[in-house]
């Protein structure tokens, strides 16, 4: 297991995205998003003060992956989508859990976060003239968040 260095900043090595309890190996990154539409409420003939008030939406959230693709699997065989050929042959959500360790001079503690009912918006795989590696890209949307503070 690599040591974590005595700091308060988190390291990216600290971290450890798993599917299906298994790590995603080869990861490159992992972006996790919260949006929420917010509306503006104006008046009608009211030119001085345009917004009278901004109401919050409900919140939506999304997570970008990158990862090198590698021999062994692809990132939807990572997945669990094993002999994946098309997006609509993925007819179940599933689960990706974050995890993040602290350094054991400082407890050793660790946070989980539960990213629920991921469903997959799309993939892409790159593959550039000039560059040794082929990237795959996944967008997926994510039904609920359950997060867990350093334990």
């Amino acid at each position: 297991m690599t040591r974590i260095p005595n700091t308060n900043t988190v390291v990216s090595y600290a971290y450890t995205i798993k599917v299906a309890g298994r790590p995603v190996g080869t990861l490159q990154g992992f972006t996790p998003t919260a949006n929420r539409q917010l509306d503006r409420i104006r008046e009608i003939m009211n030119e001085l003060d345009d917004t009278v008030e901004i109401v919050p939406g409900r919140s939506e959230f999304s997570i970008s992956i990158d990862r090198l693709e590698t021999y062994e699997r692809s990132i939807m065989e990572e997945f669990t989508f094993d002999g994946f050929t098309d997006l609509s042959q993925v007819i179940d959500s599933f689960q990706i859990v974050e995890e993040i360790r602290g350094p054991v001079a400082k407890g050793g503690r660790r946070r989980v976060i539960v990213y629920d009912g991921c469903w997959i918006q799309n993939i892409t795989k790159t593959v550039r003239e000039g560059t040794i590696t082929v990237m795959e890209s996944v967008t997926v949307q994510v039904t609920k968040i359950i997060a867990s503070p350093f334990r």
